[in-house]
């Protein structure tokens, strides 16, 4: 067999496990499809006539680079953090970013594997409102996916691409585009009855400045966002148990346990903070040190991150690895930012509009590189990548 014959053989095999990755990211599976393919990928190498294959042409990889190091110095100087979470948890979900440098993601690759995603979350909205409809579950129904925290976190990082690309004028076939509209309305009375209220907050705020950037004519813009929120103000009234909750979103008195179990556990991160302010209490450590020395006696529960990304980054990598964590966001939000302005690229809008949602679901939860929510850093990066990639950031000549 010829080497073109097996570097096209596994080719395929890589983009069958993204296919298979997009269809089962909302739970757990005894195969990491990601990490599959970039076994696929480094062996594909091997099969290369040409071994300068890549062009770079952004600094992307050299902060995140920049980011790793950073909170590895932090892992080598606190002997008691851990280095398998470390790995695990900083070290392994990487595979997704790196996926465009031993993969050609063409635009209609990325389009097929959004479909896909586009439609397990179609799926899971109608399983999530006909469990609501039936009365099977109490509480916060998330369907499919394995735990409310992780469709929260998905929610955030896909929904706004979703809306960006179906009403953004492009290339996109129609189609899919009207696909992906639907998938958004099918999904604002499950998100109503999820009762996620960061969910709520943040796509209350992104959804209106993505239409807002993508319609030229403000009033037809302007009347797509009252439609929209007078829908979810329908929707609303059906579930008096999320109107509830929606209406403790300010509250911080004590008679709402989750908001006030907040502060406290923000209070203790930052304690912990300035107890250790260069390297932290140590990755991993979090719990540990939490449960045995800053717990406030008025709290409730014993938590394995202060549900903030900033001040987990702050308590258990200190400065050093918190420096690293902020250079890459806002390298990240300046390039989508400045390349927008200057070409009003959907591409560029598209990756700003998944960025900042995922930025504020990281005020209340530790949505990246967080306890048992791993599968959301994974999807991140792999995000990310297919930016990159579009942007032709990374090419792989091969």
């Amino acid at each position: 067999m010829s080497k073109e014959k097996i570097i096209s053989n596994l080719d395929n095999l890589i983009l069958a496990c993204l296919v298979l990755y997009s269809l089962t990211f909302f739970t757990a599976t005894p195969i990491n499809f990601l990490v599959t393919a970039f076994i696929l990928g480094i062996i594909k190498i091997v099969f290369y006539e040409n071994k300068n294959f890549l062009e770079i042409h952004s600094k992307h990889l050299i902060f995140i680079s920049l980011f790793i190091l950073c909170t590895f110095f932090t892992v080598c100087i606190n002997t008691d953090a851990s280095f398998s979470y470390y790995r695990s948890y900083y070290i392994s979900p990487l595979v997704a970013l790196l996926l465009p440098l031993l993969f050609s993601f063409t635009y209609k690759k990325i389009i097929t594997l959004l479909t896909l995603i586009s439609l397990i979350f179609f799926l899971n909205a109608c399983y999530i409102n006909y469990q609501f409809i039936q009365n099977i579950t109490t509480g916060r129904p998330d369907g499919f996916f394995n735990g409310y925290m992780l469709l929260c976190g998905m929610n955030l990082l896909i929904l706004p691409i979703l809306l960006t690309l179906s009403i953004h004028k492009n290339n996109l076939s129609k189609y899919i585009r009207i696909f992906f509209f639907i998938t958004i309305w099918v999904n604002i009375p499950a998100i109503v009855f999820e009762n996620t209220r960061i969910v709520w907050i943040s796509l209350s705020f992104v959804f209106p400045f993505i239409i807002f950037l993508s319609i030229k004519n403000k009033i037809k813009a302007f009347l797509l966002i009252i439609i929209m929120f007078f829908y979810s103000f329908c929707c609303f009234q059906f579930s008096p148990h999320s109107t509830q909750r929606l209406e403790t979103i300010s509250t911080t008195s004590s008679t709402v346990q989750p908001n006030y179990e907040r502060i406290l556990m923000w209070n203790s991160a930052t304690n912990m903070f300035l107890d250790h302010p260069i390297t932290g209490v140590g990755i991993g450590n979090y719990h540990q040190e939490y449960v045995s020395h800053y717990q406030s006696p008025l709290s409730k529960e014993n938590q394995y991150h202060p549900h903030n990304v900033l001040l987990s980054m702050l308590a258990q990598s200190g400065l050093i690895g918190t420096i690293g964590y902020l250079l890459l966001f806002i390298y990240l939000y300046y390039k989508s930012i400045s390349n927008y302005i200057k070409d009003k690229n959907i591409i560029d809008l598209t990756f700003l509009s998944s960025l900042l949602a995922f930025s504020l679901n990281g005020l209340t939860d530790c949505n990246f590189v967080g306890h048992n929510l791993k599968e959301l850093t994974y999807m991140f990066y792999f995000i990310t990548g297919m930016y990159l990639a579009c942007k032709k950031y990374i090419i792989n000549k091969n």
